[in-house]
């Protein structure tokens, strides 16, 4: 059950190029960007190990149990509404994002809402499974997907377009210099992912005991510095600021001479639009389940049967309504400001969950 972590953060690692991670990181490309990355891979990696620790020492139980032993029941249900619509919210941005991005490069003749309705009508289905269902569907998806998204890896840097000049330039001119906070707030959103185990670890009862965690901070110092110097490599360290999505222009420079389909960026986005669907499904799901554990009388419905169709529909109304009212710019900044909240968010979550951890081991 222990690889379910794994999926789970390395999902997010990926799917982190279609977000507004790599725009936040070459905006601050010649000042911070490298220093940033550098200490979210620390951050990022210790938060997933004391998270992962803490969970441990509470086999079998979520988030919301460990909440209700120790808080008044309306301050657990303000926390978890909270926490469901952060989650909520990290699924409804890449939907949004991809969204476009389909619209822009593949269908450009479907309206932007009815493409979203669509992939939402997918991911509602999914996200209303039980949660071992959710499960076996990651590590389908991502048995797939990481072998083919390492082949495209490897072929950028295997490129003979790779101008690794630009790379080095970039690199040496950031070494010196101290982070951004929006650095720091989008390069530890690779790491995210272990946050998932406030749910799913009420199926690892007794069996939740990840090894090999060293393998965390690798893995994201790996993807983390293919996302930034990969386009940095193909665009230039001028030219890579111009791009809305540098990384779907980045594979659309790429091709594969002897594949089945030889423009890389069909590839990418085929792959994408899994990665994308399975991502938005897993984010809503633990959304979904942390508001389902308010209890009946904090929850103002009289049908208790309604609450999945309350729950979803407010998650699908909000997402058209961010959809058809924000342009690209407005989704870029309200991300931004996004990525800031969950940070602080998610470190004085994964702090106090530490410590009520503890406590409940001493007691």
């Amino acid at each position: 059950m222990n690889r379910y972590f794994y999926y789970s953060i390395l999902m997010c690692m990926l799917v982190n190029t279609i977000i507004y991670v790599p725009n936040i990181l070459f905006a601050h490309r010649h000042n911070s960007a490298l220093t940033g990355m550098l200490l979210s891979v620390v951050i990022g990696s210790c938060l997933a190990v004391i998270f992962s620790k803490a969970m441990m020492n509470k086999q079998g139980q979520g988030l919301p149990e460990l909440l209700t032993q120790h808080l008044p029941l309306w301050i657990k249900g303000v926390v978890l509404i909270y926490l469901g619509f952060m989650w909520f919210a990290a699924g409804s941005i890449v939907l949004i994002v991809y969204s476009i991005i389909l619209k822009r490069f593949i269908i450009e003749d479907i309206n932007l809402e009815v493409l979203i309705i669509l992939l939402m009508s997918v991911v509602v289905w999914s996200a209303s499974k039980p949660t071992k269902t959710i499960l076996y569907l990651l590590e389908i998806v991502m048995v797939i997907n990481v072998p083919l998204v390492s082949i495209i890896l490897f072929k950028a840097l295997s490129s003979k377009y790779m101008n690794w000049y630009g790379i080095w330039n970039i690199a040496s001119d950031n070494v010196m210099k101290l982070p951004n906070l929006d650095v720091v707030a989008a390069a530890t959103y690779l790491f995210t992912g272990y946050i998932n185990q406030a749910i799913f670890n009420r199926e690892f009862d007794g069996r939740f005991c990840p090894k090999h965690l060293w393998a965390i901070p690798f893995l994201g110092l790996t993807i983390l510095s293919t996302t930034f110097f990969i386009p940095i490599g193909f665009h230039g360290t001028e030219g890579v600021g111009h791009f809305v999505y540098p990384w779907v222009s980045t594979a659309d420079s790429l091709r594969m001479e002897f594949g089945f389909v030889e423009r890389v960026v069909y590839l990418f986005l085929l792959l994408y639009l899994s990665l994308t669907l399975i991502f938005v499904t897993v984010t809503w799901h633990v959304g979904y389940r942390l508001i389902e554990s308010i209890s009946q009388k904090q929850f103002p419905i009289r049908s208790w049967s309604l609450k999945p169709i309350v729950v979803f529909g407010s998650f699908m109304l909000i997402t058209i309504f961010l959809a058809y009212f924000l342009n690209e710019k407005q989704h870029l900044i309200l991300g931004t400001y996004w990525l800031r909240l969950r940070f602080w968010s998610e470190l004085g979550l994964v702090l106090y969950v530490y410590y009520l951890s503890r406590k409940g081991k001493t007691t």
